[in-house]
Parts: C-alpha cells; structure tokens; sequence
C-alpha cells in the first residue's frame, strides 16, 4: 500500500505499517512577525468587545462579564479549530497528553469547547463548568507548554491563513486564559 505524503493516515487499531507517522497537512514554519501578534490581538480585542456587548445588553456584573468572556471566547477559539478539524488535530496530537493516547480526543476537543461555550451563555458558569473548564485547560496546558518549551515552530493550524504563529504557543495561552477565567469565576 503506498502512502501519499501529503495526508495523515488515521488508523483505529495499533497493528498498522503506519503507526506512529504523522505528516503534517499543508503545514510549514510559523511566521513569528509581529503582524502575527497583532492579528492575535486583534482576535482577542473583537473577544472583548462582543463579551461586553453582551455584557451590557444582559445587565452589567463582573459574573455575567466573565461568563460572556469565557463564552465568546471558547466559541471563537472552537470554531477555528472546527473549520480546518483534520489541521487542527494532526498538530494536537502531536503535543497533548491526551489527544496523544486517546485519539478520538483531538476530534472531541474543539466540539466539547462550543458545548461549553454554549453552556456559559445560558448561565453564569456553575460550579461543575468551571471545574470542567480548569481541567481541561490545565490537560492542554501542560502539552502545550512542553512542546513550547521544545521551540516547535509548527504552523498554529486551526487558524488557517489568518493568523501564522507556533500551534502550542497559541494554545499555550488560550488554555492558561481558559483557566485564568474559569478560576476566576470559581472565587468570584
């Protein structure tokens, strides 16, 4: 069977000619240009401002804010990695502890990430999501810094061509915010 070099070949059993081969789809070296930041800033200001649009629409308090916050965000961040899934998982499974072991994971993430971000707008995040939300963040956090830590200059694939930075730096600081946040709310 010859493999095409340009597609990862997933394969649910252990006992494959490929396992343990990874090729990473259309992807190349990260542009660490400060354009890049910007874009990223960019994304998080139009996260702040939709949360605070919804803020003020649903009535002003620091919980509602955080819950919108979070909300928002886990959407935004989800619906990238949703966009390219196949991108996005080849690169997280290269580094998360999880999505390492367990396959099917990289593919649940980006999903359980909306279902939570959903779950923080119909309410001001209760106690089981905000445990759900640190967890989770401190799993990919954990992954995501060893592989910073590693100077992986992987291209941060589930944003596509809008924005070009290291995949685990990204997710680096998505995961400590998602947990900064959710922190948050637990002693709020």
């Amino acid at each position: 069977m010859k493999y095409d070099e340009d597609i990862e070949h997933i394969y649910l059993d252990d006992d494959t000619p490929a396992r343990g081969r990874l090729v990473h789809v259309g992807s190349s070296l990260a542009e660490e240009a400060s354009s890049q930041y910007k874009r990223l800033g960019l994304l998080l200001l139009g996260v702040l401002v939709t949360s605070s649009a919804l803020t003020i629409i649903r009535g002003i308090e620091l919980n509602r804010f955080l819950a919108d916050f979070m909300a928002v965000f886990l959407i935004t961040f989800a619906s990238f990695k949703i966009v390219n899934i196949e991108s996005f998982v080849i690169a997280y499974r290269k580094y998360d502890i999880v999505a390492s072991k367990i396959r099917p994971w990289a593919y649940i993430t980006p999903f359980l990430e909306v279902l939570m971000g959903f779950w923080y707008l119909l309410s001001e995040g209760p106690m089981k999501l905000n445990l759900l939300a640190v967890s989770l963040a401190c799993i990919a956090l954990t992954g995501s810094f060893l592989e910073a830590k590693h100077r992986s200059r992987f291209e941060h694939t589930y944003f596509g061509s809008l924005i070009k930075l290291p995949h685990a730096r990204v997710r680096m600081l998505e995961s400590f915010m998602t947990m900064c946040l959710a922190l948050a709310l637990i002693l709020v």
